[in-house]
């Protein structure tokens, strides 16, 4: 089988965390035996960038054949769609179904306009997947298959928290909640996760927020062995990766209502949910910090092994080319 993975978010040099949960599956589709190529643009210009993208990729797919188009969040889809020669598959990361958030919090027109696009697209692709089942109700009338992107098991695992603090230059004299995302994105809320840390140091907590961004993916999982906790305040999420993450690090997460979080930390000792506001995540952040230890997090994640999601996108593969 021969697949193009359409993306407009893969790991450059100068941009190592984008879409690195795109370049973990392309990888591990390949040691299935998928023969993967990967079509990757930068979406930096708005419309243009799409067009252009359509343009050229039905010169790439002019020049060598493939069996089917797999493109990953919903704008994406509408560029792979803008062919014919092979049944297209999508993955609804989240983004693309619930919209996007401005300055003032508040969810903004172009991202409407992008879910309204991303469900549109979902009416005429062979196969859609999704990464969390919240995501099913905002499809049109659609089945869908739900797929949430797998966590490398063998980079994401317990390290001692001493050799992960030197690793990084970090001192032991204070705990440390890390922040996975840029403090600037306006829908991962860093303004809640500070103002929280700022309440447990006022109360005479020696604690600092870590905000962890632009960083090679294979550091994450030192910050995630030298910090105490994650914190994750997002306005919304499908099915947040660094939860995955934390989890298959035993590292203790505290974290608003999201997506599939939920589900995924249900039943691990360590691991809060709480309302996003800053009082909130302090008092479970101080719950985690003052309890100490880690969690037995990475038990319940295997499930969701990057070879074990392979297997099931694979299996939608095989479908649409069926249904085509």
């Amino acid at each position: 089988m021969r697949v193009l993975v359409l993306t407009a978010m893969y790991p450059t040099p100068d941009k190592p965390a984008s879409g690195t949960f795109v370049k973990e599956q392309v990888d591990s589709l390949r040691e299935a035996g998928i023969d993967v190529d990967v079509f990757a643009f930068e979406a930096t210009n708005g419309a243009r960038s799409y067009l252009k993208a359509a343009s050229a990729l039905r010169h790439v797919l002019g020049e060598k054949p493939y069996d089917l188009v797999h493109a990953h969040y919903g704008l994406t889809g509408l560029v792979a769609r803008m062919q014919v020669r092979c049944p297209v598959v999508v993955t609804f990361h989240g983004s693309d179904l619930l919209g996007g958030v401005g300055s003032n919090n508040e969810y903004t027109r172009r991202g409407a306009a992008t879910v309204l696009l991303s469900r549109l697209v979902a009416l005429v692709v062979a196969q859609r997947i999704v990464v969390a089942d919240m995501l099913k109700p905002k499809l049109w009338p659609r089945s869908a298959v739900t797929i949430p992107m797998g966590v490398d098991v063998y980079l994401f695992k317990p390290i001692p928290s001493q050799e992960a603090k030197h690793q990084l230059g970090l001192t032991d004299n204070m705990q440390r909640v890390a922040f996975v995302a840029h403090p600037n994105s306006y829908t991962k809320r860093f303004d809640i996760a500070q103002a929280a840390v700022r309440l447990l140091q006022e109360n005479h907590l020696n604690v600092e927020v870590l905000p962890v961004y632009n960083t090679p993916h294979h550091r994450i999982p030192l910050y995630m062995n030298a910090c105490d906790a994650l914190v994750l305040t997002s306005m919304h999420e499908a099915s947040p990766c660094v939860i995955k993450e934390a989890l298959a690090c035993n590292l203790p997460i505290v974290s608003v209502n999201v997506g599939d979080v939920a589900e995924r930390v249900a039943g691990v000792a360590g691991c809060y949910l709480c309302d996003r506001t800053p009082e909130a995540v302090a008092a479970k952040l101080r719950k985690v910090l003052q309890d100490g230890g880690r969690t037995n997090g990475r038990e319940r994640i295997q499930a969701l092994s990057l070879q074990n999601v392979a297997q099931r996108v694979i299996a939608v593969y095989e479908k649409a080319l069926t249904s085509h």
